[in-house]
């Protein structure tokens, strides 16, 4: 089989979305060349730093949250209006992946930009792939719930559902046993998320960062809608106290003393950390799950990660998991969580667990991805060969069949 081509749409909003789309470029790379588009500068500078190449989109489209990294619903609504209604934005930008995507196989939309969740519906010619969390897609669909109409609510829904089932494929990604029917759509997958791989052992990253013998390693990563200064100070404290060496990666703090704006081989350092300090994003969910990191969480205002956290509590015993709103006594709650998390740490066979699990993880999304190629280029050749016949009939003569 001759390789594949994808174009693939990874939103910039948080960087869980071009994380995956980094890790299966490199996937994926003996079965398709992948070509990557996202909708924002700073997130092809964020791919360049892990040495995946990208171009924008564009950046009309974004979901809006403040400096807490709570969810901005009115001004995420304004913006998703203006992008459909405005032909400058959302038209615009299905005419500019209508462009890109000539020779590709599979176009894939991750996680459900508007431009691509309805481009089926508009006629898009080629064979488009919806990859997205599942607890996305309920945060998506109940948007509006308590906040209009029933009829506006249920017709909202309908028409969410109509334009996702009319995609030629679709990978869910979750934790655990998922909490959805078994798909009855064709050429529907549900699988965890894919996370990276450990490429060096927990006594060359603990070399590689300094970290005193003994003293316990602190790895944290908040997404660039961390940005309020005492989330920051708040952690550092706490886990200095802790006695903890800590290592700390976010765009948002990049200027302050002690942080990085990004870090490619993060992952090796959360499968060396004693503890991991994070959002609740799936991807981080399942890095620590997989490599048994202790997992402290910040949540602030967003139904897709509440849900998260919910689903790691029900479906993944294994994780040790402390959630800690962004509110009330922060410090405090801090704290009390690296305390109640600390102990312990990683054993050399999590490790090795840790290795194996994500290697099977990517087995299935390669094996998924390489499925949707051979469906997708046997509709092409069946479309091919009913124009062949729809020209060739007339030449044949009445009653050829």
């Amino acid at each position: 089989m001759t390789k594949g081509r994808i174009l693939y749409l990874a939103l910039a909003d948080a960087r869980g979305h071009l994380m995956r789309a980094h890790l299966l470029s490199r996937t994926l790379a003996d079965d398709f060349d992948v070509q990557v588009v996202t909708t924002s500068n700073e997130g092809v500078c964020f791919l360049s730093h892990l040495g995946t190449p990208a171009t924008v989109l564009s950046e009309h489209f974004r979901v809006e949250f403040n400096a807490k990294h709570d969810m901005a619903r009115a001004c995420t609504d304004r913006r998703v209006l203006n992008y459909l209604v405005l032909p400058w934005q959302g038209l615009a930008d299905l005419g500019r992946l209508t462009r890109l995507a000539r020779g590709a196989d599979l176009v894939v939309n991750d996680c459900l930009h508007p431009a691509l969740l309805t481009a089926p519906a508009l006629g898009f010619p080629f064979p488009v792939v919806q990859v997205y969390g599942e607890n996305l897609w309920h945060a998506m669909a109940s948007n509006l719930d308590c906040r209009a109409a029933p009829w506006v609510v249920r017709t909202y829904r309908q028409a969410l559902a109509a334009v996702r089932d009319r995609a030629f494929g679709r990978i869910i990604h979750t934790l655990g046993s998922p909490r959805m029917a078994r798909p009855h759509l064709p050429r529907t997958y549900v699988m965890p998320p894919i996370v990276a791989r450990p490429a060096r052992t927990r006594a060359q990253v603990r070399r590689d960062l300094g970290v005193p013998g003994g003293a316990p390693l602190a790895a944290v990563y908040l997404n660039p809608h961390f940005r309020e200064p005492s989330i920051a100070a708040t952690l550092e404290r706490a886990l200095r106290q802790g006695g903890f060496h800590l290592h700390a990666v976010g765009e948002g703090y990049a200027s302050r003393p002690g942080w990085c704006a990004t870090d490619a081989a993060f992952g090796d350092v959360v499968h060396a950390a004693d503890l991991f300090g994070s959002g609740a994003g799936m991807g981080a969910l399942e890095l620590a799950r997989t490599c048994g990191t202790p997992l402290l969480v910040l949540l602030g205002d967003q139904p897709e990660q509440e849900r998260n956290v919910a689903d790691a509590s029900d479906r993944c015993p294994s994780l040790r998991l402390r959630a800690v709103p962004l509110g009330g006594d922060l410090p405090a709650a801090v704290t009390e969580a690296a305390r109640i998390l600390a102990p312990g740490g990683v054993a050399a066979s999590e490790q090795a667990l840790a290795a194996t699990g994500a290697r099977a993880t990517e087995a299935g999304w390669r094996q998924a991805f390489v499925e949707l190629l051979e469906a997708a280029r046997a509709q092409a050749r069946a479309r091919l060969g009913s124009r062949v016949l729809a020209r060739v009939r007339p030449l044949l003569g009445p009653g050829t069949s």
